[in-house]
């Protein structure tokens, strides 16, 4: 599991193993994911602190969980983030290519070195973490939405490829869910100010076009995670699942 050490990889970290799985994750912080190993269920687990935005973080991610387990039987592409804010004109070309080897080419890497092992799982399953961006595009960072698209467009491919093997891809694409990267932005506006009344008004201001009125916590995703990496989704595959309290209202 990438991006294992706060937010959405957090969660689903403690989720997998409260349900007996045993985790291997990831994170560019060894202090966040030390704070994860001491609160994660369970025994077994490995951490391990990387930089999944070139090859070989990757690479050495892979080989230390080859080393310590027998087989892989999921893979959950979670890491991702918006690098910068700012809309087309305030992006540069390498604020594209940094997007475009974090929030893509890593879940590609990572996917073309799980493979082999995958093949030789009884319950094989690979599930990324997309966005809503993917496909409601806003005027700020598109670079991420468009990474974002990529990674929703790679999984309904990967899953043509791998149907043979039995290996059932699907993406998850959660709406505003509170994490570390709304954590900084609100600390940001904090100057001078309450941190959890700037916290609120963030959380109130983004919940209003929202018809459950709230935004998501990353344990929102946590059950049908869990539910697609299960024997119960062996029929599920290609499909992208939306967690977003109901914002973009798609009934396709």
């Amino acid at each position: 599991m990438t991006g294992a050490a706060d937010g959405i990889g957090r969660a689903l970290a403690l989720a997998f193993a409260k349900e007996g799985a045993q985790v291997a994750g990831c994170s560019r912080s060894a202090e966040r994911l030390d704070s994860l190993e001491k609160e994660i269920k369970g025994s077994g687990h490995i951490f391990f602190a990387t930089d999944l935005s070139n090859a070989e973080g990757i690479s050495e991610f892979f080989n230390k969980t080859q080393e310590t387990f027998s087989g892989i039987d999921i893979l959950v592409n979670n890491v991702g983030a918006v690098l910068k804010l700012g809309n087309f004109l305030e992006v540069s070309d390498q604020d594209w290519e940094n997007s475009f080897q974090l929030n893509l080419m890593s879940a590609v890497r990572l996917c073309r070195l799980s493979i082999p092992a995958l093949r030789k799982s009884s319950c094989p399953r690979i599930i990324n973490i997309s966005s809503i961006a993917a496909s409601h595009p806003q005027e700020i960072f598109p670079h991420y939405s468009a990474m974002k698209a990529g990674m929703s467009n790679l999984t309904v491919s990967l899953a043509q490829t791998l149907a043979e093997d039995g290996i059932c891809v699907n993406s998850i694409s959660p709406g505003p869910v509170w994490s570390q990267s709304w954590e900084k932005e609100a600390k940001a506006q904090a100057s001078g100010q309450s941190f959890e009344q700037v916290k609120n008004d963030i959380m109130g201001q983004t919940s209003i076009n929202i018809p459950l009125n709230r935004m998501g916590m990353p344990e929102d995703l946590t059950g049908l995670t869990l539910f697609l990496a299960s024997e119960q989704s062996a029929w599920i595959t290609a499909t992208n699942f939306v967690i977003d309290g109901g914002l973009t209202r798609n009934p396709f």
